[in-house]
C-alpha cells in the first residue's frame, strides 16, 4: 500500500523504531533534498521521510529490494497449495496470475505477509473472520458499535485548544505538524486528530462476520498540468453519492475526501469506503476478488466524476472539485489508478496468543500497557476500525467506525501473536493473531514493516539454532534485535538507537517487567527499595521464574526511598546473585563514569546496564560462565 496511494504513512511515532524503517525515510528525504532542495515546499511536505508520492516510494523500495544479497523475486503469483508433512510445510505451490505456469518452492521456514492470509488458509491454519463479540476479549469497542467522532480540522481539540494552531501552515495542518509541547498527554507520540466522542445506543457488541470497508487510496494532484479528470465510469449512478454531498455541504471539499497533501502539489484521498461490499473477499477466488476490485475502482471514480460533474452539485462545489484530479505522473501503467485496493482486513491468525484491545490500553496496576516478556515490537497506532455496515444512528458516523484515540498507549506485541497452533515452520507478520478491535492499532505499514523485520531476525535465529520458528530463544531474539536497533518497548525518555549505554539493556528489561510506565528515568538516582526490587527480580530472571506483569506491579507499588550508591548496589549484586567475586571490578566500571563515583548514587540507567550484563553471560540456570564478567 505504500506504493499503492497510501502515502500518508500512518504512524503517531516519529521517533526511530527499525531499521528497515529509518533507511525507507532517509530514502525518502534524500530524494526530495536531491530533486527539490531542502528549503523546497515538496521537501517540506515530505515530512522528514515519512511521506512520499506512489512512484517515489516504489522507486525507494526497488532500490532496497536490489540492494539485497540472496533475495529472488516473483511476481504476479499467488499460493494455491501446500504440501504439508503433520506440523511441517514442505513446500509451497504458486499459481500464476497471468498464465497457467506454477512455481514450487521448498523451504525450512515459510513466511506469511499478505493481507488476505491467502497462504495459512491454503496450509490449514486455524484463522479469524469478522467480529468478536465485546464479551469474548472484554473489549469497550467490539462487536456491533455506533459511534461519533469529533476533531478540529486535522487536530485533537484537546491538543490544540480554541481554534486552530498558527504554527501549521492552513493547508497543511495534519497529525505530522502537531507541535512537540502540544503531544498527547505526556507521551513522546504525535497525537490522532479525533477520538470517540460519542457511544450510541444499540451499541449491543455482538459479533458477527462483518470486516471493516476497504477501498481505493488515490493520488490527486491540483496540477493542471498533471490533473487528469476522470470519465463517468460504467454503471455510474449519481445517487450513490447523496450522502457525500452532503457531508461537502457541511464539512467542505477536502475534509470529506480527506486529502492530506504529498510533495508536488500532490494529495492521498482516503474516502470512498463501500462497507458491506467486501465480506466475500476475505475467503473468494481471485476472479471474484477482481470484482470487488473493480465495484470499488468504480465507486472511486465516480465520487470525483460526480462531485466535479453533476448537476445536483452546487456549482461551487464542482469548481473546487475540478481543481483535482488523478496524477498523470502516478501508475502509468494502470491508466494512473492504484493497482491495490486497501485490504484494511481479511483473514486474521488464531495463534498461540490474542492480541485485543488490553493489550494496547493502560494495565490494571501499571501507567502502562501490559507487559509482554515476548515482545518483538510496538504498537503505537489508535484503535480504530471503519465502517462495518452502512447502518447509523442519527449523528453516528457508520456502523462499525471507531477511532480510540483517548484510550490507546504504545503496547508490546508479543512473538506468540506471529506462531501458529497447527504449524511449526510458518511465521505470521501480517495477518497477525489479534481481535477486530486489536488488529486496528496493528494494520498499519510502519508497524507492519517493524514487526516483518523482528520475524526476519525471527526465521534467521531459527535456521541458525536448527529449530522451528516456536522453539526460538526468545531471549537471545529480543538481544540480537535491541542490539541491532529495532524497539521493543515504547519510552518516553530513552529510545533504542540513543547513544547511552542503557539504550539497549533498558528496552530489553522493559519487556522482564522492570518499569511500570513509559518513563524510564535512567539519568535520576536509583532507589534503595527499587534495587531490592530489581535484584529480586534479576534472580528470577536467572532461575526462570519471573513473571513480568506481577513484577512491575510491585515496582510501582514501592515507595521512594534514599538512593543507593555505585559500590553498594555492586555489592548487592554480588551476594543476593552468588557471582563470583572477580564480577566486581567489571560491574563497578560499568555503573561508574566520569560523573559517577563509586561512592556516589548509581544512576538508574547505568544499573540497567550492569543487570543486564549479567544476564547477558548467564546460562539460564543461575550460574555465571563467562570468565570476563
Amino acid at each position: 500500500m505504500m506504493t499503492g496511494g497510501l502515502s500518508y504513512t500512518d504512524t503517531m511515532l516519529k521517533k526511530h523504531r527499525t531499521p528497515i524503517f529509518a533507511e525507507w525515510r532517509s530514502a525518502v528525504r534524500d530524494h526530495y533534498e536531491t530533486e527539490y532542495g531542502r528549503d523546497s515546499e515538496s521537501y517540506a511536505r515530505c515530512e522528514d521521510g515519512y511521506i512520499a508520492e506512489p512512484h517515489v516510494g516504489e522507486q525507494i523500495f526497488e532500490a532496497l529490494t536490489e540492494d539485497t544479497e540472496n533475495l529472488d523475486i516473483i511476481r504476479e503469483f499467488y499460493p494455491s497449495s501446500v504440501v504439508r508433512v503433520g506440523n511441517q510445510i514442505k513446500s509451497v505451490t504458486f499459481q500464476s496470475f497471468v498464465q497457467s505456469e506454477t512455481v514450487d518452492v521448498s523451504g525450512d521456514i515459510f513466511i506469511e505477509a499478505t493481507y488476505e492470509g491467502d497462504l495459512m488458509a491454503v496450509a490449514g491454519v486455524s484463522h479469524r473472520i469478522g467480529r468478536e463479540s465485546r464479551s469474548e476479549h472484554d473489549e469497550q469497542f467490539a462487536g456491533r458499535l455506533y459511534t461519533r467522532t469529533r476533531g478540529d480540522r486535522y487536530y485533537p481539540q484537546e491538543a490544540v485548544g480554541d481554534g486552530v494552531d498558527p504554527s501549521a501552515p492552513p493547508d497543511r495542518r495534519g497529525p505530522l505538524d502537531t507541535p512537540a509541547e502540544k503531544n498527547q498527554g505526556e507521551l513522546d507520540l504525535v497525537p490522532h486528530p479525533a477520538g470517540i466522542s460519542e457511544l450510541h445506543a444499540r451499541s449491543t457488541g455482538e459479533g458477527d462476520q462483518t470486516i471493516q470497508a476497504y477501498n481505493y487510496r488515490l493520488c490527486l494532484t491540483d496540477d493542471p498540468e498533471k490533473r487528469i479528470h476522470p470519465s463517468k465510469p460504467d454503471g455510474y449512478d449519481s445517487s450513490a453519492y447523496d450522502e457525500t454531498l452532503e457531508e461537502v455541504k457541511r464539512i467542505g471539499f477536502r475534509s470529506t475526501l480527506r486529502l492530506r497533501y504529498l510533495p508536488n502539489d500532490k494529495a492521498d484521498m482516503n474516502t470512498a469506503d463501500l462497507p458491506g461490499k467486501n465480506y466475500d473477499y476475505p475467503t473468494a477466488d481471485w476472479s471474484r476478488r477482481r470484482e470487488i476490485a473493480a465495484e470499488h475502482e468504480r465507486h472511486a471514480l465516480g465520487l470525483l466524476y460526480f462531485l466535479q460533474n453533476d448537476q445536483a452539485v452546487p456549482s461551487d462545489i464542482q469548481t473546487e472539485a475540478r481543481n483535482w484530479g488523478l496524477a498523470s505522473d502516478e501508475w502509468e501503467d494502470n491508466d494512473n489508478f492504484p493497482f491495490q485496493l486497501y485490504i484494511r482486513e481479511a483473514r486474521r491468525l488464531d495463534g498461540q496468543y490474542t492480541f485485543s484491545e488490553s493489550d494496547a490500553r493502560h494495565a490494571p496496576g501499571l501507567d502502562r500497557a501490559p507487559i509482554h516478556e515476548d515482545s518483538i515490537s510496538v504498537i503505537e497506532y489508535p484503535l480504530d476500525s471503519h465502517a462495518c455496515t452502512d447502518d447509523r444512528q442519527a449523528g453516528s458516523h457508520p456502523e462499525g467506525h471507531f477511532f480510540a484515540s483517548q484510550v490507546t498507549r504504545p503496547a508490546q506485541f508479543p512473538y506468540r501473536s506471529i506462531l501458529p497452533k497447527q504449524v511449526d515452520n510458518m511465521l505470521v507478520p501480517v495477518p497477525a493473531s489479534a481481535t477486530h478491535v486489536g488488529y486496528g492499532s496493528i494494520r498499519l505499514e510502519p508497524t507492519w514493516i517493524h514487526i516483518g523485520e523482528s520475524t526476519g531476525y525471527a526465521a534467521a535465529l531459527a535456521v541458525e539454532q536448527d529449530v522451528p520458528p516456536s522453539d526460538v530463544d526468545v531471549t537471545r531474539l529480543q538481544k540480537r534485535l535491541v542490539d541491532d536497533g529495532v524497539m521493543i518497548s515504547f519510552f518516553n525518555d530513552t529510545n533504542v538507537d540513543d547513544d547511552d549505554p542503557w539504550s539497549e539493556p533498558i528496552q530489553y528489561l522493559a519487556t522482564k517487567g522492570f518499569f511500570s510506565s513509559y518513563n524510564a528515568d535512567p539519568e535520576s538516582p536509583l532507589a534503595q527499595s527499587t534495587a531490592d526490587q530489581w535484584i529480586s527480580l534479576t534472580l528470577d530472571q536467572l532461575r526462570g521464574e519471573s513473571n513480568p506483569m506481577n513484577a512491575a506491579k510491585e515496582t510501582n507499588d514501592r515507595s521512594p526511598s534514599e538512593p543507593i550508591s555505585c559500590t553498594e548496589f555492586v555489592s548487592r549484586l554480588i551476594g543476593d546473585l552468588s557471582l563470583p567475586e572477580r564480577a566486581k571490578t567489571r560491574l563497578q566500571d560499568i555503573v561508574s563514569d566520569q560523573q559517577t563515583g563509586l561512592d556516589d548514587p548509581v544512576l538508574r540507567g547505568n544499573a540497567c546496564c550492569a543487570i543486564f550484563h549479567v544476564l547477558d553471560r548467564a546460562d539460564g540456570q543461575h550460574t555465571i560462565t563467562d570468565p570476563n564478567l
